[in-house]
Protein backbone atom coordinates (compact mmCIF):
# COMPACT_ATOMS: atom_id res chain seq x y z
CA UNK A 1 0.00 0.00 0.00
CA UNK A 2 1.24 3.21 -0.99
CA UNK A 3 2.39 5.57 1.68
CA UNK A 4 -0.01 8.43 1.21
CA UNK A 5 -3.07 4.99 1.44
CA UNK A 6 -1.50 4.04 4.64
CA UNK A 7 -0.86 7.55 6.24
CA UNK A 8 -4.25 8.48 5.12
CA UNK A 9 -5.86 5.00 6.68
CA UNK A 10 -3.74 5.57 9.95
CA UNK A 11 -5.70 9.42 10.59
CA UNK A 12 -8.62 8.28 10.07
CA UNK A 13 -8.30 5.12 12.53
CA UNK A 14 -6.58 7.92 14.85
CA UNK A 15 -9.09 10.25 14.66
CA UNK A 16 -12.16 7.47 14.94
CA UNK A 17 -10.14 6.47 18.17
CA UNK A 18 -10.45 9.48 19.70
CA UNK A 19 -13.34 9.87 18.98
CA UNK A 20 -14.96 6.68 20.62
CA UNK A 21 -12.82 7.41 24.02
CA UNK A 22 -13.73 10.85 23.88
CA UNK A 23 -17.86 9.51 24.04
CA UNK A 24 -17.09 6.86 26.04
CA UNK A 25 -15.00 9.33 28.61
CA UNK A 26 -18.27 11.54 28.53
CA UNK A 27 -21.11 9.00 28.75
CA UNK A 28 -19.55 8.08 32.46
CA UNK A 29 -21.05 11.39 33.31
CA UNK A 30 -24.79 10.29 31.58
CA UNK A 31 -24.46 6.16 32.71
CA UNK A 32 -22.60 6.86 35.87
CA UNK A 33 -20.36 4.19 35.52
CA UNK A 34 -17.67 3.66 33.70
CA UNK A 35 -17.74 2.29 30.40
CA UNK A 36 -14.30 2.08 29.06
CA UNK A 37 -11.41 -0.31 29.72
CA UNK A 38 -8.17 -1.29 28.74
CA UNK A 39 -9.76 -4.52 27.35
CA UNK A 40 -12.35 -2.24 24.99
CA UNK A 41 -9.22 -0.17 24.07
CA UNK A 42 -7.58 -3.07 22.25
CA UNK A 43 -11.07 -4.19 21.04
CA UNK A 44 -11.15 -1.43 19.44
CA UNK A 45 -7.88 -1.09 17.69
CA UNK A 46 -9.01 -4.68 16.44
CA UNK A 47 -12.29 -3.14 15.15
CA UNK A 48 -10.37 -0.19 13.68
CA UNK A 49 -7.66 -1.83 11.75
CA UNK A 50 -8.64 -5.25 11.30
CA UNK A 51 -12.06 -5.52 10.92
CA UNK A 52 -12.19 -8.28 8.76
CA UNK A 53 -10.68 -10.96 11.08
CA UNK A 54 -12.34 -13.40 12.38
CA UNK A 55 -12.23 -12.39 16.15
CA UNK A 56 -13.01 -8.94 15.45
CA UNK A 57 -16.29 -10.32 14.45
CA UNK A 58 -19.44 -9.01 17.21
CA UNK A 59 -19.94 -12.19 18.60
CA UNK A 60 -16.04 -12.71 19.31
CA UNK A 61 -16.65 -9.32 20.67
CA UNK A 62 -19.44 -9.17 22.26
CA UNK A 63 -19.73 -12.51 24.05
CA UNK A 64 -15.91 -13.20 24.73
CA UNK A 65 -16.04 -10.21 26.48
CA UNK A 66 -19.36 -10.90 28.60
CA UNK A 67 -18.07 -14.47 29.31
CA UNK A 68 -14.78 -13.55 30.89
CA UNK A 69 -16.08 -10.86 32.81
CA UNK A 70 -19.53 -13.21 34.33
CA UNK A 71 -16.69 -15.54 34.86
CA UNK A 72 -14.49 -13.58 36.78
CA UNK A 73 -17.50 -12.41 38.66
CA UNK A 74 -17.96 -15.91 39.72
CA UNK A 75 -14.71 -16.70 40.87
CA UNK A 76 -14.53 -13.91 42.70
CA UNK A 77 -17.67 -15.04 44.42
CA UNK A 78 -16.93 -18.37 45.44
CA UNK A 79 -13.52 -18.61 45.11
CA UNK A 80 -11.28 -16.80 48.25
CA UNK A 81 -7.83 -16.66 47.10
CA UNK A 82 -7.91 -13.49 44.77
CA UNK A 83 -4.25 -15.35 43.20
CA UNK A 84 -5.79 -18.42 42.99
CA UNK A 85 -8.97 -17.30 41.71
CA UNK A 86 -7.51 -14.82 39.17
CA UNK A 87 -5.21 -18.26 37.69
CA UNK A 88 -8.42 -20.22 37.71
CA UNK A 89 -10.96 -17.49 35.84
CA UNK A 90 -7.57 -16.60 33.66
CA UNK A 91 -6.88 -20.12 31.99
CA UNK A 92 -11.00 -21.01 32.40
CA UNK A 93 -11.72 -18.10 30.42
CA UNK A 94 -9.32 -19.28 27.72
CA UNK A 95 -10.99 -22.41 27.69
CA UNK A 96 -14.42 -21.32 28.25
CA UNK A 97 -13.88 -18.75 24.64
CA UNK A 98 -12.26 -21.30 22.45
CA UNK A 99 -15.33 -23.83 23.34
CA UNK A 100 -18.30 -21.38 22.69
CA UNK A 101 -16.18 -20.01 19.37
CA UNK A 102 -16.34 -16.97 21.35
CA UNK A 103 -12.26 -16.09 21.09
CA UNK A 104 -11.21 -12.47 21.21
CA UNK A 105 -7.93 -11.85 22.87
CA UNK A 106 -8.52 -8.53 24.65
CA UNK A 107 -11.46 -10.22 26.72
CA UNK A 108 -8.82 -12.52 28.21
CA UNK A 109 -7.78 -9.54 30.47
CA UNK A 110 -11.31 -8.88 31.33
CA UNK A 111 -9.94 -11.34 34.67
CA UNK A 112 -7.23 -9.67 35.24
CA UNK A 113 -8.87 -6.31 35.22
CA UNK A 114 -11.71 -7.56 37.63
CA UNK A 115 -9.45 -9.12 40.11
CA UNK A 116 -7.34 -5.89 40.48
CA UNK A 117 -10.47 -3.38 40.73
CA UNK A 118 -12.50 -3.06 44.04
CA UNK A 119 -14.01 -6.86 45.01
CA UNK A 120 -16.88 -4.97 46.79
CA UNK A 121 -18.40 -3.99 43.94
CA UNK A 122 -21.28 -4.77 42.49
CA UNK A 123 -21.45 -7.83 39.67
CA UNK A 124 -23.85 -5.20 37.57
CA UNK A 125 -20.92 -2.86 37.92
CA UNK A 126 -18.87 -5.09 35.84
CA UNK A 127 -21.41 -6.51 33.65
CA UNK A 128 -23.30 -3.46 32.38
CA UNK A 129 -20.40 -1.50 31.26
CA UNK A 130 -18.77 -4.54 29.57
CA UNK A 131 -22.41 -5.40 27.58
CA UNK A 132 -22.02 -1.37 26.75
CA UNK A 133 -19.10 -0.85 25.77
CA UNK A 134 -19.01 -3.63 22.88
CA UNK A 135 -22.31 -2.78 21.88
CA UNK A 136 -21.03 1.07 21.30
CA UNK A 137 -17.73 -0.17 20.07
CA UNK A 138 -19.33 -3.10 17.75
CA UNK A 139 -21.73 -0.37 16.68
CA UNK A 140 -18.95 2.78 16.16
CA UNK A 141 -17.06 0.50 13.98
CA UNK A 142 -19.46 -0.14 11.44
CA UNK A 143 -20.69 2.68 11.20
CA UNK A 144 -16.59 4.13 10.51
CA UNK A 145 -16.07 1.36 8.32
CA UNK A 146 -18.98 2.15 6.31
CA UNK A 147 -18.74 6.24 5.83
CA UNK A 148 -14.73 6.07 5.56
CA UNK A 149 -13.63 2.99 4.65
CA UNK A 150 -16.54 1.57 2.61
CA UNK A 151 -16.39 -1.91 4.19
CA UNK A 152 -19.49 -3.44 5.74
CA UNK A 153 -18.23 -4.18 8.83
CA UNK A 154 -18.94 -7.16 10.10
CA UNK A 155 -19.90 -9.01 6.91
CA UNK A 156 -16.73 -8.68 4.45
CA UNK A 157 -15.07 -6.71 2.16
CA UNK A 158 -15.09 -3.51 0.55
CA UNK A 159 -18.03 -2.29 -1.16
CA UNK A 160 -17.55 -1.64 -4.95
CA UNK A 161 -19.33 1.83 -5.44
CA UNK A 162 -20.45 1.83 -8.66
CA UNK A 163 -21.36 4.33 -11.23
CA UNK A 164 -24.29 3.92 -12.88
CA UNK A 165 -24.22 5.69 -15.81
CA UNK A 166 -20.74 4.01 -16.47
CA UNK A 167 -21.87 0.52 -15.43
CA UNK A 168 -21.26 -2.50 -18.02
CA UNK A 169 -24.30 -3.92 -19.13
CA UNK A 170 -25.35 -7.35 -17.34
CA UNK A 171 -26.01 -9.86 -20.24
CA UNK A 172 -29.26 -12.10 -19.80
CA UNK A 173 -28.51 -14.48 -17.00
CA UNK A 174 -29.43 -17.79 -19.08
CA UNK A 175 -27.81 -16.97 -22.21
CA UNK A 176 -24.67 -16.41 -19.96
CA UNK A 177 -25.21 -19.93 -18.19
CA UNK A 178 -25.95 -21.38 -21.41
CA UNK A 179 -22.50 -20.24 -22.71
CA UNK A 180 -20.54 -21.61 -20.25
CA UNK A 181 -22.11 -25.01 -20.43
CA UNK A 182 -21.54 -25.07 -24.13
CA UNK A 183 -17.78 -24.00 -23.42
CA UNK A 184 -17.45 -27.11 -20.98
Amino acid sequence: MHFKHRLRDATLAGLAAFTAVIVLSYLKNWTHFMVLSAPLGATLVLLLLLPSAPLSRPKHVILGHLLTTILSIIGLKFIPDPMLGLAICFGLSFTLMVLTDTLHPPAGANPILIYLADPELVPMDFILPTLFGTLFMVGFASMYHYIFTHRRYPFGPKVAKVNKAKAPKVANTAAVKSRINESS
